[in-house]
């Protein structure tokens, strides 16, 4: 059964292609390992969706019309998703697997990803009772995901009763921050929430650091991974805090097996394991649980079966055993030089 890995590997969002597809080679050997896909072993394809429509299109349209795959499994920003949804409908199953925003997806698609709201939620109230933070300053790019980031921090401030100082939606490349630094220093704001996108976060960060903001105030950053703390570097990562249902650093059976495994498959220096990597490993291990509860590897079937929405617990039940599991937990990491060290678990 071939599969198709629909993800970014150039640009913004390129960074985080080695972990994906290593994540997914051990995903793929696992499956293939305990007799496959309905005893027909999966074969990866990937597809490189760049962060434009059109980008995606392409990719996709060779998936499916060159490379012949049965399903698509998607970690890339959500500015093209629904553009995926449409083209594969009825066609192949589409398994999109990171953070999100929570809207209802497309035809042939199901989400597994945690939300902006679940993550947020806990993480903004750990701040203001941990940290007394009351006042933040929001800044994001300029597509779907941050633009909703930002109303479901809008919606967060006024129910927990905290305060929003300013914000800045800005592109993903910009030539200098210095203006919106200044912004922001001049906001009152004790913390700055991102919705950043991989290279734009990394870019962002080191200049914040660089004009001294990270030793005035704190900085919450959504999808800021093991991958992007890398890029942000040691130096540049001080007070940095994020939320994710998934940390490298978080031990347990199920986690410390997969790690195991992933370490023995690519050895120490392999690619940071983060959440949007074990999102892909996850992806294939859902693909193959619906295959098998409705016994049938036919793409048009499966693709079929997902025109109706699939409730996201639904899609997790089959993760039981995995890192993240049927229902995910929330856990506030903190940055530690180039890694992410789990500081709270903010749900049980």
């Amino acid at each position: 059964m071939r599969v198709g890995l629909l993800h970014p590997r150039s640009g913004v969002g390129g960074m985080w292609g080695p972990s994906m597809d290593a994540a997914a080679l051990v995903g793929a050997a696992e499956i293939n390992a305990a007799g496959g896909i309905l005893g027909e072993e999966i074969e990866l394809v990937v597809g490189d969706c760049g962060f434009s429509i059109r980008e995606a299109i392409d990719a996709v349209d060779t998936l499916i019309e060159v490379d012949g795959v049965d399903a698509i499994v998607g970690g890339h920003a959500s500015n093209v998703r629904d553009a995926v949804s449409r083209r594969v409908a009825g066609k192949v199953p589409y398994i999109y697997t990171p953070q999100y925003e929570g809207i209802a997806c497309g035809p042939s698609t199901v989400a597994i990803g945690s939300t902006d709201h679940e993550l947020m939620a806990p993480a903004l109230q750990w701040l203001r009772s941990e940290k007394k933070a009351e006042r933040f300053f929001f800044v994001g790019n300029d597509y779907i995901w941050p633009r909703m980031a930002l109303t479901t921090t809008q919606r967060l401030m006024r129910e927990q009763g905290a305060h929003l100082v300013g914000h800045a939606i800005v592109p993903t490349k910009m030539a200098s921050y210095a203006e919106l630094l200044k912004q922001i220093a001049q906001s009152g704001a004790q913390v700055v929430i991102q919705a950043l996108i991989g290279l734009s976060s990394v870019e962002f960060n080191r200049a914040f650091a660089a004009a001294g903001l990270d030793a005035k105030m704190l900085r919450f950053g959504l999808i800021v991974d093991e991958t992007v703390i890398c890029g942000i570097g040691a130096e540049s990562s001080n007070n940095l805090f994020t939320a994710a249902s998934y940390f490298a650093d978080h031990h347990s059976r199920s986690n410390d097996h997969f790690l195991e495994r992933y370490h023995d498959a690519f050895g120490a220096l392999a690619p940071p394991v983060s959440a949007g990597s074990v999102g892909y490993y996850e992806g294939l291990h859902v693909l193959a649980g619906l295959a098998r509860d409705l016994q049938t590897r036919n793409s048009r079937a499966l693709a079929h079966h997902l025109h109706r929405p699939m409730p996201r617990p639904k899609a997790r039940h089959m993760l039981g055993d995995k890192p993240v599991g049927k229902w995910p937990m929330v856990y506030m990491g903190r940055a530690e030089g180039v890694t992410l060290q789990v500081v709270a678990a903010l749900t049980h």
